[in-house]
C-alpha cells in the first residue's frame, strides 16, 4: 500500500484583507482569501474565456503573521500547502458544516505592500 501526496501551488491575488485570531491554545490562525483567475480562448467562438476559483486559505503562526503584517487585499501572492476538509457545527443551527481548505505551508510574496 502506497501513501498518498496532498500538494497544492497557487499563484493569485487576495480578496480581501487577511484576518488573524488566536485559539485558547494560543496559535495565531490567519485566514485569506485567494483568487485564482484562468484565461483561455474558446475553441469555437474564438472569444477570449476566464474563470475564477476562489481558495480559502488558512496559515499558521509565524506564516500567517507576516501574511497578516505585510500582505493586504489584491497582494499577489504564491501559496504552497495541502487541501484539508474543515467540518464543524454551526452554531446557530447545529448543522453539519464542511468546506475545503488550503493550509499553506509557506507563502510567498510576489508583489509589495501598498503604501
Amino acid at each position: 500500500m502506497s501513501s498518498g501526496i496532498n500538494a497544492i501551488i497557487i499563484t493569485g491575488h487576495l480578496g480581501g484583507k487577511p484576518e488573524t485570531r488566536s485559539t485558547a491554545a494560543g496559535t495565531s490562525v490567519t485566514n485569506l482569501s485567494v483568487a485564482v483567475t484562468e484565461t483561455w480562448t474558446d475553441h469555437g467562438s474564438g472569444e477570449k474565456r476566464e474563470r475564477t476559483t476562489w481558495f480559502p486559505v488558512v496559515a499558521f503562526d509565524g506564516t500567517g503573521t507576516s501574511a497578516a503584517q505585510y500582505l493586504d487585499k489584491g497582494s499577489h501572492v504564491l501559496v504552497q500547502g495541502s487541501m484539508r476538509l474543515n467540518e464543524w457545527n454551526d452554531k446557530a443551527s447545529g448543522e453539519k458544516r464542511s468546506r475545503m481548505e488550503l493550509i499553506a505551508d509557506g507563502i510567498k510574496f510576489l508583489d509589495k505592500k501598498s503604501a
